[in-house]
């Protein structure tokens, strides 16, 4: 499944190859004359590539044996419908900004982002998610990465590396060493995020793998404008045969804020099917990867369902609020078959999906000791606790109430009442497991929020553990910015 570009690898001598900053200005300048001689770009490359890729068939029998696969086609890359942010290539260097006394601290400690007000000029004429070089007002060199002069957030670092040049290469080594770090995971997990923006020195751009195929998102302008780039490297860098298809997800609004079109699900590469099984710590899920939340699946969640899988032997019933495609309580059932479970969603196909995976996993879910509950989530809690519903561990995972700083106050205080509503229907002595995926609410006010909570409820509790950036979903020190789940775990006398 290789494409069409130079190896990164020296064989003879097993080493990565590095050349000079001239040899690869070359290189790309040779890059421009040969793609001006094609009529495609990065031929060999992304959709329509004149047969440099070969259309896969689901000939593995795992997945053939469903039946309920309907592959998806890539199209011609040119017939993609998204906003015209490519830049055309150029010679290093880069052009070169400079940022007003004093604003350049945070970059020269790696933070990766840099606000339009810290520049002394911004240029308008450079296309959305070009790349830049920005030195400090003394002229030192700090960091290279994309511009995009519209937006508030005008520059995203790529590199501190001055000899490093943004380039196919650059892509394909940034997600090798993303990918040699998710080798760390348990070998029984065939879904996780791939690449996680600015993390993995990619910002931007997520990735997420379901078994051999991938779902990539690209929130930035400069992500936009190396679409087809990132995708051919994202073949290359995973090796032959890895990868069967990859889809792009464009139905996040995150893209208008750059200015990109706010789109649908496209094929990019390969094919990808309307659903893939995968699997996570013994149990199986079907996934959607291009009409799911998010990219299909909560990937994000994996260490919190493996606590509650952990702690299932100690408990008889499983509230999960916010259920979506059951993923919590299907933990809980793998550490305690006998576990009662009640699932709360206000979407009817999440739940019918849900009812798939517990058949999947070899779970009744028609059993009366499990029910699938289509309602919004503070009304049922309401009812519940009045008609005396208990349960001993209780699982709220609701959507972000907060996206920016400016809802953070009506976020916080639909914490406090969706939380002190779990309260009622948590048996004295259970667990509480809460989540927050705000990124306008920080780890200190989410916790504060859930503390007035138990307050109103009159219930005292002990935390026992709390949770953050994960293997798969890392984040840089001091950029807290990127930090947006947040989860407590309590137990509740």
């Amino acid at each position: 499944m290789a494409m069409g570009f130079p190896c990164c690898q020296d064989s003879r001598a097993g080493r990565t190859l590095t050349p000079t900053l001239s040899q690869r200005a070359r290189e790309q300048e040779r890059g421009q004359r040969d793609d001006r001689s094609s009529p495609l770009p990065h031929s060999g490359g992304g959709a329509g590539g004149g047969g440099r890729f070969r259309p896969l068939s689901f000939a593995c029998g795992r997945r053939a044996s469903r039946g309920t696969v309907k592959p998806h086609r890539c199209v011609h890359p040119h017939r993609h419908q998204r906003v015209q942010a490519t830049v055309p290539r150029s010679s290093f260097p880069y052009p070169l900004l400079r940022l007003r006394q004093g604003r350049d601290y945070s970059l020269s400690q790696g933070h990766p982002w840099v606000f339009s007000g810290a520049f002394l000029d911004l240029p308008r004429d450079l296309p959305a998610g070009s790349v830049v070089d920005v030195t400090a007002h003394d002229g030192r060199w700090l960091a290279r990465g994309h511009l995009n002069a519209a937006n508030s957030l005008a520059f995203r670092a790529l590199t501190h590396d001055r000899d490093e040049l943004i380039d196919e290469r650059f892509y394909v080594q940034r997600i090798q060493r993303a990918r040699a770090l998710r080798a760390l995971l348990p070998a029984d997990v065939t879904a996780y995020r791939l690449i996680h923006a600015e993390a993995d020195g990619l910002p931007g751009l997520i990735v997420d793998r379901y078994d051999h195929w991938l779902v990539a998102q690209f929130h930035t302008a400069g992500a936009e404008a190396q679409r087809e780039v990132i995708i051919n490297a994202l073949s290359v860098a995973l090796g032959p045969g890895a990868v069967e298809g990859i889809a792009a997800r464009d139905d996040i609004r995150a893209r208008a804020r750059e200015g990109l079109v706010v789109g649908g699900p496209t094929v990019a590469w390969g094919l990808v099917p309307d659903e893939i099984e995968i699997h996570e710590l013994g149990v199986r899920y079907l996934v959607a990867p291009l009409t799911g939340q998010k990219t299909g699946f909560f990937l994000d969640q994996r260490d919190k369902r493996a606590r509650v899988l952990a702690l299932a032997p100690h408990v008889s019933s499983l509230l999960n609020l916010f259920a979506y495609t059951g993923g919590f309580a299907l933990a809980g059932l793998a550490g305690n078959p006998t576990l009662r479970t009640v699932n709360v969603d206000s979407s009817a196909p999440a739940l019918e999906q849900a009812r798939r995976n517990y058949m999947l996993n070899g779970v009744e879910p028609e059993e009366p000791r499990h029910r699938f509950i289509v309602s919004e989530v503070n009304p049922w809690l309401q009812r519940a606790a009045e008609d005396g519903e208990r349960f001993d561990l209780v699982v709220v995972d609701p959507p972000a109430f907060a996206k920016n700083l400016n809802q953070r106050d009506r976020a916080l205080r639909a914490y406090e009442q969706l939380n002190a509503l779990a309260l009622r229907t948590l048996a004295p002595g259970g667990l509480l497991l809460t989540c927050s995926c705000s990124g306008g609410v920080n780890a200190e006010e989410f916790e504060g929020a859930v503390r007035q909570a138990l307050g109103r409820e009159r219930r005292a509790a002990r935390l026992i553990a709390s949770f953050g950036p994960s293997l798969d979903h890392p984040t840089l020190p001091g950029f807290g910015e990127d930090r947006y789940l947040k989860a407590l775990l309590l137990s509740v006398d």
